[in-house]
């Protein structure tokens, strides 16, 4: 079977369900039904793009649809603020996920991402100005947080976390962004060091032995940059405990 069939087969939007920030369920069941659109197109030997799109049709009349189009406009009903989107995820209760909107247009996280200027002149501040004193009592700080995760990598595999360019992180985004996986990372990962060139300018310097998984830089890298992918031995967080 060709490569590229086997991807449209399985490209299917994310399974997420945020009203119950649950999702394991629906990917296993949307992985079962990519799989049956396989094996019925490996009984004919026709992976044709039209017959591929049987999964859209399975996936519309299965359970998996009518549970995520009840949350359609949940993520998207938060972008006016905690107020709002609390008034507005109310209302999608009664409504049966429709809310203010039928359909609310939003924009991808990485595309509300503010450029250096724009936050300057927003806030008036450096990006990453801490305004929490962290006292280890009721406040932590970032390493101390991964510690208690109970996160746990092997040392010495590949990088989970693949920076497609770095020079888009140690240039581009810095002079753009400021760098903000240093600030939105919750585990200390992303960390802009001195350049042991002498050149006097920053490097991305990573720790993926820190991450706890929350996918937070794949989301919001502002040139999504920055790939998150499984790690080999199933490494992470230990959930239980958190």
């Amino acid at each position: 079977m060709p490569a590229s069939a086997l991807s449209a087969a399985i490209f299917f939007p994310g399974m997420l369900n945020p009203s119950r920030l649950k999702g394991i369920h629906t990917a296993i069941k949307s992985g079962m039904l990519a799989a049956e659109t396989l094996f019925e197109a490996h009984k004919k030997n026709d992976f044709s793009p039209s017959s591929l799109a049987e999964y859209q049709k399975r996936y519309d009349a299965s359970w998996i649809h009518a549970e995520l189009y009840k949350s359609r406009n949940f993520h998207a009903g938060f972008e006016g603020g905690l107020l709002s989107g609390l008034i507005n995820s109310s209302l999608q209760i009664l409504t049966g996920g429709r809310g203010f909107f039928n359909r609310r247009p939003h924009k991808a996280d990485h595309e509300m991402m503010l450029r250096r200027d724009e936050y300057l002149a927003k806030y008036g501040r450096e990006p990453g100005v801490k305004t929490v004193k962290l006292d280890n009592r009721y406040t932590f700080d970032k390493v101390t947080d991964v510690y208690k995760s109970g996160t746990k990598h092997e040392e010495h595999q590949p990088s989970h976390l693949v920076i497609a360019d770095y020079d888009i992180c140690n240039r581009r985004c810095t002079e753009e962004y400021g760098n903000p996986c240093q600030y939105f990372c919750p585990a200390d990962v992303y960390n802009m060091v001195d350049d042991e060139s002498g050149s006097g300018k920053k490097k991305l310097q990573l720790t993926p032995s820190n991450c706890v998984h929350c996918k937070t830089c794949d989301i919001k890298d502002p040139s999504q940059n920055i790939h998150w992918v499984v790690p080999e031995g199933g490494g992470g967080p230990s959930y239980p405990n958190m």
